[in-house]
């Protein structure tokens, strides 16, 4: 069964095997045509999905979102795949996984004179779907997030999309706070202020490599809300652990052991933090660097903290 003899496609073959078969003819004349006959909506489901395919795999960059017309569409042109599945039994999965991504039809409404003395405020509706929001615009958004820094509007777009229902794991979490610190500490204390739980988000801060991200975020947090006097206690500690991790690099050790300082001494000027609980760490850390200035100033700052006390 072919569609055109320009571009041929089996039903019983998979996508891969049927974009073989045109990988050695003029490529550019093929793609212009797929795209011509997939703009006439008209195709067979399977043709579609093949065309769609060989396009993606012609042109990666190219956005094939528009054309598409159900999820099964959607998910080749997101470069899903579907091994060792042939177009036949793709289509099978149309009754009981295919979702339509298309907006639900309504009626037209009935055109009335207003009569505003009759209206009350309980028929005033807001409304409960913003149809200039992209679907997937949250999604790639933050797939964006975690690769490189977003402009401050693309941030409060995810910030204001973020559901508490969502779920990020922790290597989207790290990379997150890697590229857009400020971005995590408002989701977390968005969470927070609504009264959602976010001790996950706090346990995966105790998880990732203490970088100055990492310190920027939990300063930045501690401004924010009220952190549990556990998880600082946790967290500094996890710092200290660091410094001792990269002993054998005399330059980053340097860097580290001021930043760790510099970080701590804040939260104690803040009052933030009490490092009287975990006093003897603490102490032994600024001896142990006591050749590093920060690390001096830490100790005096400490000194000074829990003689008010």
């Amino acid at each position: 069964m072919q569609a055109n003899t320009k571009v041929p496609v089996d039903i019983h073959k998979t996508l891969e095997d049927n974009f073989k078969a045109i990988k050695e003819q003029g490529i550019n004349e093929i793609c212009n045509f797929m795209l011509s006959s997939l703009r006439e909506q008209d195709l067979p489901q399977y043709i579609r999905l093949q065309y769609l395919y060989n396009v993606r795999q012609i042109n990666q960059k190219m956005s094939l979102t528009e054309l598409c017309n159900n999820q099964l569409e959607l998910n080749i042109v997101n470069n899903i795949k579907y091994y060792g599945q042939d177009l036949d039994q793709l289509l099978n999965q149309m009754d009981t996984s295919l979702i339509p991504s298309c907006e639900y039809l309504r009626p037209i409404p009935q055109i009335l004179t207003p009569q505003w003395e009759e209206i009350s405020p309980q028929f005033i509706h807001q409304p409960i779907w913003d149809y200039n929001i992209n679907p997937f615009l949250f999604r790639f958004l933050l797939a964006q997030a975690q690769s490189s820094k977003l402009p401050p509007q693309d941030q409060q777009m995810i910030l204001t999309l973020f559901k508490s229902e969502y779920k990020i794991d922790i290597t989207q979490f790290n990379n997150l706070v890697e590229h857009n610190p400020q971005l995590v500490s408002d989701i977390i204390t968005k969470l927070h202020q609504s009264g959602v739980n976010v001790h996950e988000y706090l346990d995966f801060l105790i998880q990732i490599k203490v970088t100055i991200q990492t310190l920027e975020l939990v300063n930045q947090l501690t401004k924010n809300i009220t952190l549990p006097d556990q998880f600082l206690n946790m967290f500094i500690t996890r710092c200290i652990v660091t410094c001792e991790e990269v002993k054998q690099n005399q330059q980053q050790l340097a860097r580290q052991v001021r930043l760790v300082s510099v970080f701590i001494k804040t939260l104690i000027k803040q009052k933030t933090f009490n490092p009287k609980k975990i006093y003897v760490e603490l102490q032994g850390f600024c001896l142990e660097f006591s050749s590093i200035q920060e690390a001096t100033q830490l100790f005096k700052a400490i000194k000074n903290a829990v003689q008010e006390q």
